[in-house]
């Protein structure tokens, strides 16, 4: 009886382990899951929408195959914006035969699209390659095909060179996996591969492109890795362990018990006496062995006396094994720990609540990292085609006039402020699922100067009167407020407005920018003043002065620009020119200009309004035969030199409020500006 109960426990410790180690190898299914198919749709684009990565489980990777392959996670509705103009390929899975199923979607040419040019001249963005003008493309095949990389809608993308920049001196590029936003390469005649892994909702899809045009066979896959996994393999080799050292005792106390006969039964105590005895007959076996003179004459009891040991260490071969096996990874034993999925649920029921928000933080970050890239690179060169790719409006306008003044005067005092990707955590986003789409945001700023500018007397004649005062660099480079816009689906975020926040001031609260916002009318009546009229407001107080009726609606208190700009510029230099003997009248006009105006809600009853004053500061002769000269920046924007019977310098204000609600009888608050020669005419 003895013995069969350590033979059941030996037989059960290695059913245990045989099903431990068999979760691990044997029993263990496919690494991966595949579904594959060839894209033969002649854009090269396919749509793959995001339910289908969850009908199989597993962590789910799309591979491209093919010359110039593609691939970026966004959301449903902007891929589908995006892919509208062309025919293309949707994605989908028969289940039945284990596949990715093909089924081809025509292009819609939206109205929009068949009125836009075949290139954005200012914005270097490719459109419809229309036919003759005011004719509409009548089929899919007169649309130039777009180049999906680095488009501001895809949160993540991966790509390989298109053909025509492929390295032909670098084939083996075209083997691996390319790396994020299309950094990596591929030979033009050998295609490539690039796989990117997923993490989507049902919300999202996955855009797919080849170059069908390059000739190489295109496909696309979906693999869907399975988890590794095995829960029930570290309890059932630590099981089948314990279950070989019970059977290991077992066995002994049984061969022990058996044995106790075989010795004397006085004089001896202890544990395992059976066994201590057969031990001392084996010894005292050894030395008759010794003595005899054939060496080959081996007692049976010595033979079986060896293979119990032998029995008795097979099972502790096996408790090692399992012992090692189990602990050496995590994925071995079951994850008890429910806090993970509790959180997810959390967040999802949070998310449903709110308004789609367009934008996620990480494409903000990757934008506002692009447009410092270019910026910067313009500042350096003093070249506003390279701010073309990223800046428009005001923002272009004001930079283009910069430049221009510094290539010609390179101690200029105005130098902006060099634009950063540090983002200072206030942002507002707009809440649509359309376009066009506002987002604004705030960053740090380095100085655009070596050095600090030393201090310097009021103007002469001759000097710089226009802007000599306006936005000296001070001591710590500002903060920036950028504005910036995306007209259409294929065309990326565009700067209208930088504009520097003044120093010591408050932003107003505002909700997280994962919640949205709203984009205001112009003539909405909640505020203490509509937004299409403060810039028209703060441009007869800029002009006139604080006198005038509409300075009671803002706070002036510490507002540099009044100060030194508008009708107390025209005093200041008045003052100047008279104590000089210089016959000359100086005048300001003001007036809010054609730009547009961006009015964002900040969810406390307030709103922040951007919007832009053209200020006309004018020089003309008095009495006297004095006629105004145009300083060198005036020059170098205008070609006017000598002297004139009238200038007129145009200065620009970009400006930023909080425009607080009626009910809070708060004055209008000016945030920031950014100032700067624009033009000059006589």
């Amino acid at each position: 009886m003895r013995f069969g109960f350590a033979i059941a426990a030996l037989v059960l410790s290695g059913i245990f382990l045989v099903l431990g180690i068999g979760q691990r190898t044997f029993l263990a299914g496919p690494s991966e899951i595949v579904f594959e198919t060839a894209l033969a749709e002649e854009t090269g684009f396919a749509v793959i929408p995001g339910d289908v990565f969850a009908t199989v489980p597993g962590q789910a990777n799309v591979v491209v195959s093919g010359a110039a392959a593609f691939a970026a996670i966004g959301s449903a509705r902007d891929v589908a914006a995006w892919v509208e103009p062309f025919s293309h390929a949707e994605i989908a899975i028969d289940e039945s035969e284990s596949r990715l199923a093909s089924s081809s979607v025509p292009g819609v040419v939206s109205q929009s699209e068949e009125s836009t040019p075949a290139t954005d001249a200012e914005n270097g963005t490719p459109a419809v390659d229309g036919a003759a003008e005011g004719e509409a493309p009548e089929a899919d095949a007169e649309l130039e095909l777009l180049d999906p990389r680095g488009s501001d809608l895809w949160v993540e993308e991966r790509s390989l060179a298109p053909v025509s920049e492929a390295d032909a001196d670098a084939p083996d590029a075209a083997e691996g996996d390319a790396a994020d936003s299309g950094s990596a390469s591929a030979s033009s005649d050998a295609g490539g591969k690039i796989r990117l892994p997923l993490d989507v909702d049902d919300g999202d899809a996955v855009l797919v492109s080849v170059d069908v045009a390059a000739g190489d066979s295109a496909a696309v896959a979906i693999e869907w890795v399975q988890d590794q996994r095995t829960p029930f393999a570290g309890p059932l080799l630590v099981t089948g362990a314990l279950l070989a050292v019970v059977g290991a005792v077992l066995y002994l106390l049984a061969v022990d018990h058996d044995r106790r006969g075989l010795g004397p039964r006085r004089g001896r105590k202890g544990p395992l006496l059976g066994i201590r005895d057969s031990v001392t007959r084996r010894r005292r076996g050894e030395q008759d062995q010794k003595r005899q003179d054939s060496p080959g004459n081996t007692p049976a009891e010595t033979k079986n006396q060896r293979t119990a040991a032998r029995r008795i260490a097979l099972p502790s071969v096996g408790l090692a094994l399992a012992l090692g096996l189990s602990g050496c990874s995590a994925s071995y034993w079951p994850d008890l720990s429910p806090a993970e999925t509790e959180l997810e649920d959390q967040n999802d029921d949070g998310e449903s609540a709110v308004a789609p928000v367009p934008v996620t933080r990480t494409q903000i970050d990757r934008i506002v990292g692009d447009i410092a890239a270019i910026a910067g690179e313009a500042d350096d060169a003093l070249d506003a085609e390279i701010l073309k790719e990223r800046f428009t409006g005001d923002a272009l306008l004001q930079r283009t006039a910069n430049y221009t003044i510094r290539q010609s005067v390179p101690d200029y005092a105005v130098v902006p402020p060099r634009i950063t990707s540090e983002a200072l955590g206030y942002e507002l986003v707009q809440s649509t699922e359309g376009w066009p789409r506002t987002v604004f945001v705030t960053v740090a700023s380095e100085s655009g100067v070596d050095s600090e500018p030393e201090a310097t007397d009021p103007p002469a004649e001759g000097e710089d009167a226009a802007t000599s005062d306006e936005n000296a660099e001070p001591a710590a480079s500002p903060s920036l407020a950028i504005i910036m816009t995306q007209a259409a689906p294929h065309e990326n975020f565009m700067v209208s407005r930088v504009i520097s926040l003044r120093g010591g001031i408050t932003m107003p609260e505002a909700a997280p920018a994962e919640e949205g916002t709203a984009i205001l009318k112009d003539d909405l009546q909640t505020l203490v003043l509509s937004p299409g009229e403060v810039g028209a407001a703060y441009a007869a107080v800029l002009s006139g002065g604080s006198d005038v009726p509409e300075a009671a609606l803002f706070d002036l208190a510490e507002d540099t620009l009044i100060e030194r700009s508008g009708a107390a510029w025209a005093a200041q230099s008045q003052a100047t020119a008279d104590a000089a003997g210089q016959g000359v009248v100086y005048s300001v006009t003001a007036e809010q200009s054609g730009s547009k105006i961006i009015s964002l809600s900040t969810g406390v009853g307030g709103a922040l309004v951007a919007t832009t004053v053209l200020e006309n500061r004018i020089e003309e002769p008095g009495s006297s035969r004095w006629k105004p000269t145009p300083p060198a920046s005036v020059t170098a924007l205008s070609g006017l030199s000598g002297q004139q019977d009238r200038l007129v310098s145009e200065v620009q204000h970009q400006l930023l409020f909080f425009v607080p609600s009626k009910t809070s009888n708060a004055p209008i608050q000016l945030l920031g500006f950014t100032s700067d020669l624009v033009g000059a005419r006589n």
